[in-house]
């Protein structure tokens, strides 16, 4: 679904390195794999603010936020924090909220807190939305993936 969501943007590529292997990795696993693989490319792991908020139930969750570059994605109404976390991790942390010009320098590494998407959508709340029947959860997802969600009747 993130391919058929991405694929109308050449800059995006997802990995379907989670789905080419035969047992369910965890985060840490795959992130290492991926720097291991692509050494000279920069890696983001784009995660929404739910995630950041429990990233602490993550195996190795002090690794993972380490490994790689972050982008955690803000949504009105719910709060984040950053107490959370490792002062190691706390060092990374560039606040890109509340700045509309506000761009990262591609040379920085660091875990990018963002409100640049400004969408109350959680998918959690998609899922149960279709799991309800009801049909307001199409607007909040691209029409390629609401087709396929309907067609294989994902989250019924």
């Amino acid at each position: 679904m993130l391919c058929l969501a991405t694929n109308r943007d050449p800059k995006q590529y997802v990995s379907r390195i989670e789905i080419e292997v035969p047992e369910r990795p965890f985060s840490i696993e795959t992130l290492t794999r991926l720097k291991q693989e692509r050494p000279n490319e920069h890696i983001f792991f784009v995660m929404g603010a739910d995630s950041w908020m429990d990233i602490r139930t993550w195996r190795e969750w002090e690794n993972v936020l380490l490994v790689t570059d972050h982008i955690v994605v803000t949504r009105p109404g719910f709060e984040i924090g950053f107490d959370h976390v490792t002062a190691q991790a706390r060092e990374r942390i560039v606040d890109l909220r509340g700045d509309a010009t506000a761009k990262a320098d591609p040379a920085q590494s660091g875990i990018f807190i963002t409100s640049a998407v400004n969408a109350n959508i959680s998918a959690t709340a998609i899922r149960a939305s279709i799991r309800e029947g009801e049909s307001s959860w199409r607007r909040d997802v691209a029409d390629e993936v609401a087709n396929y969600i309907e067609k294989y009747q994902i989250y019924t």
